[in-house]
């Protein structure tokens, strides 16, 4: 086509180069920019990329040409795109440019290339004809497969809650300090752990239409070998306590120890009371209070502290309490230790100690109560152990190389009775007498259902018949230990008062029930009941 001004557009080979072409007539003016764009509108050339250093020469050119000039002033440049599919697969985006002059990108083009490409997924069109509409974007989601929905791995839940706060202890609200402790302990069936199972994921299906696996799930079981811990019996994911310590937290479980190992028994831990043994690392500190069922064993002192066990009671440092001046911490002067089993300490001082079979110091005992279900025992072999003030007492022996002191301090030592017999007794006696009673309620039921059969519902009067017989054997078994323990009230005869060096005056010796007191400092020995009456060797 040849505008008015003479310039004629046309396309050159190779490829769509845009050529221009102008034959000056006399007359007529030659063109400008707007006769360039009039000629590409009416081309549809309107979009084209114009060299704009090449149009300018050729318009200039043509303000003095003489003859026929061309030039090569641009090109027409097709719309284009690009799919780029994400490595998962599950998106197709979009890059679109714009045609420069040349032919448009279309929907069916695009729609085509993605199916040659093996895409399956559904075509937006919603985002496609907006794409289209905008005519350029980058990286825009035209289509996407369905993404797998993944699991939950397994979860462990701990259970445990902190110590709870102590209570006030009477109407003006005071707390004791003594029970605030840190620590934490559990019993046997306190829950301790609760395991949420697996939640297994959705696999997805990719822009092919294949399947896209949703990633695996952790699902650990409870760890192995949990001491002190098991599986409720009717939830298996429930983790319990099955002794009494201290929990001990791992990742997949909570273990249970019957030792418990702290720094030392202060306000910063509490009082102390569980099932187990108790391992103290430094001291059991004034005012406090320990009560366990197993043993407890102090790397330091015990000072003016209440300590029950049912096992031994180890001191390496020794016991000490406070001397008797009136005033009290916490309701607590002198020390307190007793257990079922054994005492061992470096030194006993102002304290009361109640062991159920022997008691040994390596250094002395100083006024304190001491009794012991066998035997005291006070320095080893060679030693130079010492028992001054208070009162010792022992079933069988006990032996120090000095007793008492110069001074002539009192101090009282027995053996041959057992000193835990007379409160043995009444409290035998006591649930004696409470079952007599028991007993008495059940029989005349007994009687009144012979007498009346008809009113006995039931199996009434088997189960009464039944708790009778209960009761007669375990009367009998009491009869039985309150017969051993008359045994034990008689004075042993084996029992001895062994005092290796010297036996200071102040001191009151028993043997069973005969007594002997020191009134001047007497060399050691052995001290016996011989035909019925004290003897020193």
């Amino acid at each position: 086509m040849t505008h008015e001004s003479g310039l004629r557009l046309e396309l050159a080979e190779p490829g769509e180069q845009v050529h221009a072409r102008y034959t000056p007539q006399p007359g007529r003016l030659p063109p400008d920019q707007a006769s360039l764009r009039q000629c590409l509108d009416s081309l549809g050339w309107a979009g084209a990329r114009l060299d704009a250093r090449a149009v300018a020469q050729f318009l200039a050119q043509c303000q003095r040409a003489e003859h026929e000039i061309d030039a090569t002033i641009g090109a027409l440049i097709d719309g284009a795109f690009e799919l780029d599919i994400t490595a998962d697969g599950l998106a197709v985006r979009l890059t679109l440019l714009p045609a420069e002059g040349g032919r448009p990108v279309g929907a069916e083009d695009i729609r085509c290339a993605a199916a040659a490409r093996g895409v399956v997924a559904p075509i937006q069109t919603l985002a496609l004809d907006a794409a289209l509409a905008e005519g350029r974007c980058e990286l825009r989601t035209i289509a996407a497969g369905v993404a797998p929905r993944q699991g939950e791995p397994a979860r462990f839940i701990n259970l445990l809650e902190p110590r709870k706060p102590a209570q006030p202890d009477d109407e003006a609200g005071k707390v004791d300090l003594r029970d605030l402790g840190n620590l934490l302990l559990v019993s046997p069936g306190t829950p301790l752990m609760r395991r949420v199972p697996a939640v297994r994921g959705n696999d997805g299906v990719d822009v092919f239409g294949k399947p896209v696996a949703a990633d695996p799930v952790d699902d650990p079981p409870f760890a192995e070998g949990l001491t002190g811990a098991a599986a409720d019996a009717d939830d298996a994911e429930l983790l319990r306590a099955v002794i009494a310590g201290s929990p001990v937290v791992g990742v997949h479980g909570i273990s249970v120890s019957p030792v418990v190992q702290v720094e030392s028994v202060d306000l910063h831990s509490g009082n102390v009371a569980f099932d187990g043994t108790l391992r103290v690392s430094g001291d059991i500190r004034t005012g406090m209070s320990v009560n366990v069922s197993g043993d407890v064993v102090v790397e330091g002192t015990i000072e003016a502290a209440n300590v029950e066990a049912g096992g031994n009671v180890i001191v390496k440092g020794g016991i000490i309490g406070k001397a008797d001046t009136g005033r009290t911490e916490g309701g607590i002067s002198r020390a307190s230790v007793r257990c079922k089993g054994a005492v061992k300490a470096r030194f006993i001082e102002n304290a009361v100690v109640e062991a159920g079979t022997e008691v040994n110091v390596e250094s002395g005992i100083r006024q304190s109560d001491v009794a012991a279900g066998e035997r005291i025992v006070v320095g080893g072999t060679g030693a130079q152990g010492s028992i001054s003030g208070g009162r010792s007492r022992a079933l069988l022996a006990v032996r120090a190389a000095v007793l008492g002191a110069p001074a002539g301090t009192a101090t009282s030592i027995q053996v041959g009775l057992n000193p835990f017999a007379d409160a043995q007794r009444a409290a035998l006696e006591a649930e004696r007498r409470g079952m007599l009673a028991e007993q008495n309620k059940v029989k005349q039921l007994v009687d009144f259902f012979a007498k009346h059969p008809e009113k006995a519902v039931g199996d009434l009067r088997e189960k009464a018949r039944a708790t009778l017989f209960k009761l007669s054997r375990d009367l009998f078994e009491l009869e039985a230990r309150l017969t051993e323990l008359g045994q034990q009230m008689q004075p042993a005869a084996e029992a001895v008062i062994d005092a290796a060096r010297r036996i200071h005056g102040g001191v009151t010796l028993q043997v069973g029930s005969r007594v002997l007191k020191v009134m001047e400092d007497k060399p050691g020995g052995q001290i016996r009941l011989v035909d019925d009456r004290i003897a020193v060797n």
